[in-house]
């Protein structure tokens, strides 16, 4: 309505790019409405781009990131300020996030939360974040897993979004997105990988499953866990074991040096050259860091 009443009133200083754009739409009906919605979304993205002056990108690769910024306002609540900066180790992160197991409603059989490529990627990125984040700053979050689609035949790629911070001395994380299939084509603006929130619980079907019988670990909603600093993991890593109770996900890293994993590790070897050597940015070499493992 206000969008409407601007252009007949011809006022185009308030909003001077609408107003130009809004001239060019012409004076029929349609035009009209179709230019309407498109300026509206012309405001959306400008009051994203002032919400993004508060962010601090520490990678960002298409759709991916991985960023610092304020914490998320609660209605009616006090903001608890986290214990930022938190330094806490990759092994750490790695038992986490490799912990937790998702379970659709359709499905009986539970997920890991997380692909072992993804994680290899987002684990040093995170903990770089906690690192830097201030008391009233959160981590957050999307990464691009592949994973098996009906009877395993094939892989596609799924989003896993969230925010994470330390308060209280415990490790937060709130899930956002929860292996969201990923087209290619869609308008991120219009259908964001939203981060997760403390005010509002994320959508969907599904719920997480951390690890059974331990009181160190809380679920505060179906989709926010938190870890207390004494808190284990169920099973003891096993190097060379695969996941089903053998091994913590730490030892993953050594799964993805055998076999055909060989040639790859010799990739990344040369990925990691031209990145030491200035040759590519930090960006390109996250982004084709993750391509490299993804084909594993």
């Amino acid at each position: 309505m206000v969008i409407m009443l601007q252009y007949q009133s011809r006022n185009y200083a308030i909003f001077p790019r609408m107003g130009g754009f809004m001239k060019r739409c012409g004076g029929k009906s349609v035009n009209l409405v179709r230019c309407a919605l498109v300026a509206i979304s012309m405001l959306l993205v400008g009051s994203s781009y002032a919400v993004a002056s508060d962010t601090k990108v520490l990678w960002e690769s298409r759709d991916q990131f991985v960023k610092i910024e304020s914490q998320d306002a609660v209605k009616g609540g006090t903001e608890i300020p986290n214990n930022h900066p938190a330094d806490i180790s990759q092994e750490r992160l790695w038992e986490v996030l490799g912990a937790i197991e998702l379970r659709a409603e359709d499905s009986k059989k539970p997920v890991p939360l997380f692909t072992r490529n993804s994680l290899e990627n987002l684990v040093p990125l995170l903990q770089d974040g906690l690192r830097q984040a201030s008391p009233k700053e959160d981590v957050t979050f999307a990464v691009i897993g592949l994973y098996s689609s009906a009877y395993g035949l094939t892989k596609s790629p799924k989003a896993v979004s969230g925010r994470m911070f330390y308060q209280g001395g415990k490790l937060n994380l709130i899930v956002g997105k929860t292996q969201f299939e990923v087209n290619e084509r869609q308008d991120r603006r219009l259908d964001p990988f939203t981060p997760g929130s403390r005010e509002y619980p994320a959508e969907g079907d599904w719920t997480l499953l951390p690890q059974p019988g331990q009181p160190a670990l809380a679920m505060l909603r179906k989709d926010w866990l938190v870890f207390a600093n004494d808190w284990k993991p169920t099973a003891a890593p096993a190097a060379g074991g695969e996941k089903g109770g053998e091994s913590s996900e730490p030892s993953a890293l050594n799964q993805l040096f055998k076999g055909k994993a060989s040639k790859t590790a010799d990739r990344l070897a040369v990925l990691k050259e031209l990145r030491d050597k200035g040759l590519i940015t930090e960006e390109e070499y996250r982004g084709k860091r993750l391509m490299i493992l993804n084909e594993l």
